[in-house]
């Protein structure tokens, strides 16, 4: 049996474990609401309310903090775009860090 079969006869016979945090089935949920600028306090009442799962409010920041923003940079970032060395240091009067010419 080479090795190939023995991975996928190991990960045949190896169960699924349950998720880390109850809050995860809700974390599309709690991201949208965030997006909406509900409080932490809101959604630990809709939570409740709505689907019966208690959670502190630390709890739901730290699922917050850990899996919040899934899909890159942050919404509220500016990317911009790096400026060349050269038109940097042109017009700007000093001298370059390190010769390398030498």
């Amino acid at each position: 049996m080479n090795l190939d079969q023995r991975i996928s006869a190991f990960l045949a016979q190896s169960e699924a474990r349950p998720a880390l945090s109850k809050l995860e089935p809700y974390g599309e949920v709690i991201r949208t609401l965030r997006q909406r600028r509900w409080t932490y306090q809101e959604i630990a009442q809709a939570l409740r309310d709505e689907f019966g799962v208690t959670a502190a409010l630390s709890t739901i920041h730290a699922f917050m903090k850990v899996r919040g923003n899934r899909k890159g940079a942050p919404d509220n970032v500016a990317l911009v775009p790096p400026v060349p060395a050269a038109a940097s240091q042109a017009g700007s009067g000093k001298r370059p860090r390190f010769h390398l010419d030498a």
